[in-house]
């Protein structure tokens, strides 16, 4: 028999005999903390949504002041003056 015959046969004999239950309540461990990591993903990428909404929105409504504040300004400074008719 091989060496790697000999070590398969051997790893085979480990894994028949060995607890498969502490295997499985890792794995059950990992899921569950993969799907809480993935629900808080989806909670922070909700909340970042909302944030974007907000903030285009105030993008939205400053631009518009700062229009009609500039307007204002441009008002003042070409009425009465000559140079700006």
């Amino acid at each position: 028999m091989s060496d790697l015959s000999t070590r398969l046969v051997a790893m085979e004999d480990k894994v028949a005999g060995s607890d498969t239950g502490t295997l499985n309540d890792r794995l059950t461990t990992v899921e569950e903390r993969l799907q809480f990591n993935s629900d808080n993903i989806d909670d922070v990428w909700e909340s970042i949504e909302k944030l974007d909404v907000e903030a285009k929105d105030m993008e939205d409504k400053l631009a518009g002041w700062m229009e009609r504040e500039i307007a204002k300004v441009y008002e003042i400074i070409n009425t009465g003056n000559p140079l700006g008719q």
